[in-house]
């Protein structure tokens, strides 16, 4: 037997001491100075009332909901102006600002407006309860906040007096009526920028003067587990993000990102921020409403776009749903399509080339297939992203053969946070790529813990010596607190975390975390989640795809009936069961879930079940479902991922 590598192979980064930059704003004002009349940003709803330009856009009145955008050159100027207005108000450096706001363009130029001062942009997730925003607020002691709108604004007010560093609120969308003392309007807070040159060159040498060590931002962790830890990261640890990933992935100028996810979320914030802005490229920012994306997705046609895997599982489930109720023939032609696909991804793995016939059916099997599908995304897509969570290999695979290349790549907020990535010309679906450039990775002895040493490593927990030394060794090594393995080319399986570890009642151990990625490759499954610690076998909580199972239930005289009737009926159930013995096949037996139970909803952010970044807090869907728990394990009780005795 062949022992597994414990480290990987280290790959320096190849960048010229002139391309270095010291900062974010350097980064993004060698595009300006480069690209001033690109097209930076582009967003659809609301348009802002004044252009970055600073032309009143009559647009805004009327309430038309049609694509604006501004140019590098136009943005520079917003992110300037914004700085000064923010300098006006006694912003410098060191200080703090928070930013509560879905993504849109605001947010961007709040943040960069923020960090050319000096100061510290510190993200809040738009969905965080009072009480979470002002713990952020008080961690970090902001002495100002942004904020998206009114209702954001009254959730800042409802805490306020908790809060005694904060001195003013920044309202993005301002629709007339009353606003709360210390409160201005982005619009205000730009008009309030002079236009003197003095004081502009003042403003440029000041964040000329911003160096790689100085901090950047501090974002605080998602909290499964516990209260949010604020991991503090510097300029350096975002530009090296920039530099690494352009050494592995071939982004260009003329590429337009389509931008969706949080921007609160670090991978977001670089994947879909950092990289465009300092490559050049174009972002659009897609509407409020995620009923919108696949609208958006065809009036945009991006050609990259970072997402997290609940995406392509729908797309993946949506297209075996529509190859399913097609005619025989076109299932037949599907499938054919797809082992062709198959075939290709097979000798891109052996690193040999398609034969003549293989490459002339993989054409006819586009024209007649795949277009179609790929349309549905616009069209023009060159990569997708995928972070957060593990991607199935089943639905990497089937994007592969349909010609839409998904990049799994893998990091954490305290790594800033690309630690590996698949490179567009060494995928290996299952494994989340090789180490980024300057990027030491390694797994400990024992444990199977990944750890990681290079450039992106955050400096520490803000305020926190305890939990920073152990998240950080005295050689610098940070402790993901993932479990994993390397193969034989130095490409990293994240196999589960360490927190997540199932122990049985016979003392095996079960990680839940590639079962659960094994189930949400059917199409009838939207969320699983594997429990069992302590317990004698493993159970499994389901929550179904209602459109899909909405659709099998027409087909078997059972239309009509509500999610909560559904997961009663024994077909469904039927249904569901077939779906985990099939998908789990490949696990040992003691590994499989015993028992399985519905849930007659999705798991969801707003039920406190989910991180903003996707993740499940078990001990919260224990907590809310203990019902469901009793039908998995009897009246034994179970905390999800504890090691409480039942």
């Amino acid at each position: 037997m062949i022992a597994q590598p414990r480290e990987a192979p280290f790959e320096p980064l190849r960048l010229p001491d002139a391309e270095r930059v010291a900062n974010v704003l350097e980064l993004v004002h060698r595009t300006v100075q480069r690209l001033p009349d690109r097209e930076a940003l582009r967003w659809k709803l609301p348009p802002p009332r004044r252009t970055p330009g600073g032309r009143v856009d009559p647009r805004a009145d009327e309430g038309e909901r049609t694509w604006a955008s501004s140019t590098y050159g136009e943005t520079w100027a917003w992110i300037r102006d914004a700085s000064m207005g923010l300098a006006s108000l006694g912003i410098g450096s060191g200080d703090r600002v928070c930013i509560l706001s879905r993504t849109r363009p605001e947010w961007l130029v709040a943040d960069l407006a923020t960090m050319a001062l000096g100061a510290v942009a510190c993200p809040i997730y738009p969905s965080s309860e009072p009480e979470q925003t002002a713990f952020i607020i008080n961690n970090v002691q902001a002495r100002l906040i942004v904020v998206e709108n009114a209702q954001q604004a009254a959730k800042v007010a409802s805490v306020r007096d908790q809060c005694p560093s904060l001195e003013t609120v920044i309202l993005i969308e301002e629709r007339g009526g009353r606003t709360a003392p210390g409160t201005i309007s982005l619009e205000e807070l730009v008009d309030r920028a002079s236009s003197d040159g003095d004081h502009r060159r003042i403003w440029q040498d000041g964040w000329r003067r911003i160096g790689r060590e100085d901090v950047a931002t501090i974002i605080h962790t998602s909290g499964t587990t516990g209260v949010p830890k604020g991991a503090v990261l510097t300029h350096g640890n975002l530009v090296f993000n920039y530099e690494a990933v352009l050494q592995c992935v071939d982004f260009r100028e003329t590429d337009v990102f389509l931008s969706w996810l949080p921007l609160s979320h670090i991978y977001e914030r670089v994947a879909g921020m950092v990289v465009p802005m300092g490559r050049g490229c174009t972002i659009a920012y897609a509407e409020p409403l995620i009923e919108r994306l696949p609208a958006n997705m065809v009036e945009i046609r991006p050609t990259v776009m970072v997402a997290v895997p609940r995406l392509y599982e729908r797309v993946y489930a949506r297209v075996l749903s529509t190859v399913e109720a097609a005619s025989p023939m076109r299932r037949r032609i599907f499938g054919w399509a797809v082992a062709l696909g198959r075939q290709k991804y097979a000798n891109h793995v052996a690193r040999r080339g398609d034969s003549p016939w293989l490459s002339a059916q993989l054409w006819l099997a586009d024209r007649l297939v795949f277009n179609r599908i790929r349309s549905r995304t616009g069209g023009r897509v060159r990569y997708f992203v995928s972070g957060s969570a593990p991607l199935s290999r089943e639905i990497g695979e089937l994007f592969y053969a349909m010609g839409m290349l998904v990049l799994e790549g893998y990091g954490l907020t305290e790594t800033s946070p690309f630690v590996s990535i698949n490179r567009p010309d060494d995928i290996v679906f299952g494994t989340v790529g090789r180490p980024a450039p300057d990027t030491e990775v390694r797994i400990e002895e024992g444990s199977g813990e990944i750890c990681v040493r290079g450039p992106q490593v955050m400096r520490g927990y803000l305020d926190d010596r305890e939990a920073t030394a152990a998240a950080i060794d005295a050689a610098g090594w940070f402790h993901t607190g993932d479990i994993g393995e390397l193969d034989a080319d130095g490409r990293i399986l994240i196999t589960d975390r360490l927190k997540n570890i199932i122990v049985l009642a016979n003392g095996k151990n079960v990680s839940p975390a590639p079962m659960e990625s094994a189930l949400a490759s059917s199409r009838y499954i939207a969320q699983a989640v594997i429990l069992g610690d302590r317990q004698p076998y493993t159970g499994a909580l389901v929550v179904p795809d209602f459109d899909e199972l909405e659709r099998w239930a027409a087909q078997n005289a059972l239309s009509g009936h509500t999610p909560e009737q559904l997961i009663e009926d024994r077909g469904v159930q039927t249904l569901i069961d077939a779906e985990v013995r099939r998908t789990l096949d490949r696990f040992a037996a003691f590994e499989r879930p015993r028992r399985v139970a519905l849930l007659p909803r999705p798991l969801t952010e707003e039920a406190g079940e989910l991180t903003p970044s996707m993740k499940t807090k078990n001990r919260v869907v224990v907590a809310n479902w203990p019902q469901k728990i009793a039908e998995l394990f009897g009246e034994n009780r179970v905390d999800g991922g504890s090691q409480s005795p039942p």
